[in-house]
């Protein structure tokens, strides 16, 4: 229950935080989270839309596209993944979507099938497709392509400008499609918990591969752990927890350590 408390503690700090535009305060840092630069209260850059800039066109601006990565860097050789679980105002969304989430999957036999499908595991994939396919691929060949249809742009900058400034706002021919996909990110995100950090988020991409090094991680004592599996019933992310090493998918939000009744799962520094 502590982890609980200290966990939502910070997400909802990182999320103000990350708002302060509200009072005027605007920076030129670059969120080591996803969070849109075009939302009204945005006091930085997003990491994303920053490489798209940095890479348009194949006019390579190198400060834009190094920066954010060694913001990334910085913070994920020290604790891995667990931005997305102790910061990102959109895996804050997320936890207050996943009790839904958690009771259709038990209600919904098909929807249980979702997540425990062979095929499950290739999706988690997606997210480095769409980091090096959209992001940065086809934004250095023909120009700006995810920034445009991003669900969380749309719902942090667009609807939000929509809002406070209708009579400014003008639509171009990616508002509908944003829209759209928007549509597609609620839906997923209420039917398979923490759905788009698992299969669509390019910023969790960025982060994963720094579980294999981070100084923080999640140990699980395997000559001591009996099997009861009820860590992998709690984990939001879907792991097999007594049997992960260092998990690229691991969020580090502690769930799996308060829901072990003989506590041989540990946050551990190297």
């Amino acid at each position: 229950m502590i982890l609980k408390i200290k966990r939502l503690t910070t997400q909802i700090f990182s999320t103000l935080l990350a708002n302060l535009g509200n009072i005027g305060i605007k920076t030129g840092f670059c969120y080591p989270f996803f969070y849109c630069h075009a939302c009204p209260a945005a006091i930085a850059g997003c990491p994303l839309g920053t490489i798209e800039r940095g890479v348009y066109r194949g006019n390579f601006r190198w400060r834009l596209i190094l920066y954010p990565l060694m913001i990334i860097g910085f913070i994920g050789i020290i604790y891995g993944r667990a931005v997305c679980g102790w910061m990102c105002p959109i895996g804050l969304l997320q936890r207050a979507t996943g009790g839904v989430a958690r009771k259709l999957r038990h209600q919904y036999a098909f929807i249980k099938k979702i997540g425990q499908h062979k095929i499950e595991k290739h999706l988690r994939y997606t997210k480095y497709l769409l980091l090096t396919g959209l992001v940065v691929g086809t934004t250095a060949i023909l120009g700006f392509m995810f920034t445009d249809i991003c669900p969380i742009g749309f719902l942090t900058g667009s609807v939000p400008i929509l809002i406070l400034s209708p009579g400014k706002f003008t639509e171009n021919i990616f508002f509908y499609p944003a829209m759209i996909i928007s549509i597609l990110f609620i839906i997923l995100i209420l039917t398979v918990e923490r759905g788009w950090c698992r299969y669509l988020c390019p910023v969790g991409a960025m982060l994963a591969p720094f579980n294999r090094i981070s100084v923080f991680h999640i140990f699980v004592d395997k000559s001591r752990c009996i099997g009861c599996q009820r860590c992998s019933d709690v984990c939001p992310m879907g792991i097999d927890v007594p049997n992960m090493e260092r998990d690229p998918e691991c969020i580090l939000c502690g769930k799996c350590i308060e829901a072990c009744p003989y506590n041989v799962i540990e946050f551990k520094r190297n």
